[in-house]
C-alpha cells in the first residue's frame, strides 16, 4: 500500500485521470449550456406564424372563404417536400391532394384539368423557386396557372404552361432543369424564368444549393476533415462564439448565407446575369424564346407598411441580401450592362389593391395573378409563341 502511495507514475496516472474527466465534465456542461443559449437565441427570433385566426387569413388572402386556405396551409407542409435528382440536386416530390399536386414529371397541377408533357402543341416552361412553386397558394392560384388563365382568355387555347418551380431553387439550378429537359427530348416554345429572391438568398460563390450540406453528410465528405475542424464544425460553443462574434447565420440557421461585402453582391449579382446570358444563346441555337422575370421582392420598392400583420427585417433572413443586391442590378440596368434581351423587369411591380404577401416573402393569388398577367402579355405581345 506504502509503495503504491509513492510511486510517482501512479500518482500522475491519478491525477491525469481526474483531470481528464473534469475536462471531459467542462466541456459536457459548457457545450448543454452553449446549446440551450443558442436554442434561446433561435426561439427568439420573430416568425411569421402560420397559426391565423379566421379573419387574419380574409385579410392575408383578401377572401370570404377562409376555410378553403386553412386546408391549403394543412397541405403546406408538402410544399416543401423534395427527393434526389440528378445534376440539380433536388426535385419536387410527386404528390395528389386536393389543392396541391405534384406530377411523376415534375410539374405542378394549374388546377384545370390533365396536362400533357409530350403532347402535341405549344408549351411554356415556368422555372423558379417556391414563390413560382406557389407556396401557400392552391394550384389554381399560381403563377404558372395565372399565365395560363390570362392566355386562354386572349384565345390561345393552344398553349400549355408548365410550372416546373422548385422550393430553393435558383438560376443555376433553373439553367440545369432546362438542360435536362432539352436533352430529353423535351422542349418549350418559351421558357420562363422567374428569379431574383433566390439567387440573393444563396450569396454562395461557387453555387451551393439546398441539398448541399445534406449531401455532404451522406456522402461523409466530412469525415475526411481534420478532426478539430470536424468538431468545431459541430460544437456549439463554437457556434455560440460565432453568434457573440457578429456571424448573423448562427442566429438564422437557414439554407443560404449573407453577403459579406459589396463585392459579394456583385458576384451573385453577376451569376444571375452569366446564368441568363447562357440560357439565351441555348434558346437562339436550338429554337425557343427565353424569357426573365425579374420578380418582385419584399426588400426592393414594396412599403412593407401595407402588410396586415409588420414584418421585421430580422424575419426575412438571408433575404434582406437582395435589399442590396436588387439596387445594383437596377443601377446595372440603367447603365446598359445588365443583361435585358427577353428581359421582363417587374421589380417594381404590386398589386393595384389588396394584400401583397402572405408570409415573409411568397406572394399572395391577387399578386401571383398579377404577375402571372404581365407574363402572359410580354408573351403575347413579343409574339413568343407562333400563332395556332
Amino acid at each position: 500500500m506504502r509503495r503504491n502511495q509513492s510511486n510517482p507514475f501512479g500518482r500522475l496516472f491519478s491525477y491525469l485521470a481526474v483531470t481528464l474527466l473534469c475536462t471531459v465534465m467542462v466541456a459536457g456542461i459548457a457545450e448543454y449550456a452553449a446549446g440551450v443559449a443558442l436554442k434561446i437565441i433561435r426561439d427568439k427570433r420573430p416568425a411569421f406564424s402560420i397559426g391565423y385566426s379566421a379573419d387574419d387569413f380574409r385579410k392575408l388572402y383578401d377572401t370570404d372563404d377562409p376555410t378553403r386556405y386553412q386546408e391549403i396551409l394543412a397541405e403546406s407542409w408538402r410544399q416543401s417536400d423534395t427527393i434526389y435528382s440528378p445534376f440539380v440536386e433536388y426535385r419536387m416530390t410527386p404528390y395528389a391532394g386536393k389543392h396541391f399536386n405534384i406530377t411523376e414529371d415534375g410539374y405542378r397541377s394549374n388546377g384545370a384539368g390533365p396536362q400533357d408533357l409530350n403532347a402535341a402543341g405549344h408549351k411554356v416552361f415556368i422555372y423558379g423557386g417556391s414563390t413560382a412553386m406557389g407556396i401557400g397558394v392552391a394550384d389554381d392560384e399560381t403563377i404558372a396557372a395565372y399565365v395560363e388563365q390570362a392566355l386562354r382568355a386572349a384565345g390561345r387555347t393552344d398553349i400549355q404552361v408548365f410550372n416546373f418551380g422548385v422550393v430553393s431553387y435558383f438560376s443555376t439550378q433553373e439553367r440545369i432543369a432546362l438542360e435536362r429537359h432539352l436533352t430529353a427530348g423535351v422542349k418549350p416554345d418559351v421558357a420562363v424564368f422567374v428569379d431574383g429572391v433566390n439567387d440573393f438568398y444563396y450569396c454562395t460563390i461557387p453555387d451551393v444549393s439546398a441539398w448541399n450540406d445534406r449531401l455532404i453528410q451522406l456522402t461523409r465528405a466530412r469525415s475526411r476533415m481534420p478532426l478539430a475542424l470536424e468538431l468545431s464544425y459541430r460544437s456549439n460553443v463554437v457556434q455560440l462564439a460565432r453568434h457573440l462574434g457578429g456571424d448573423k447565420s448562427v442566429a438564422v440557421r437557414e439554407w443560404g448565407s449573407f453577403c459579406q461585402s459589396d463585392a459579394d453582391v456583385a458576384k451573385v449579382a453577376n451569376r444571375l446575369d452569366i446564368n441568363r446570358r447562357m440560357i439565351d444563346a441555348t434558346a437562339e441555337r436550338l429554337g425557343f424564346k427565353a424569357l426573365f422575370v425579374q420578380q418582385p421582392v419584399p426588400t426592393y420598392s414594396y412599403d412593407n407598411r401595407k402588410r396586415p400583420f409588420p414584418v421585421k427585417e430580422e424575419m426575412l433572413g438571408y433575404h434582406m441580401n437582395s435589399a442590396r443586391g436588387y439596387p445594383l442590378m437596377a443601377r446595372m440596368r440603367a447603365e446598359g450592362t445588365l443583361w435585358d434581351h427577353g428581359l421582363l423587369w417587374l421589380a417594381e411591380l404590386e398589386p393595384s389593391q389588396g394584400n401583397a404577401y402572405i408570409d415573409t416573402i411568397h406572394y399572395s393569388p391577387r399578386f401571383n395573378k398579377a404577375i402571372g398577367d404581365a407574363i402572359a402579355a410580354a408573351i403575347l405581345e413579343g409574339g413568343l409563341v407562333p400563332s395556332p
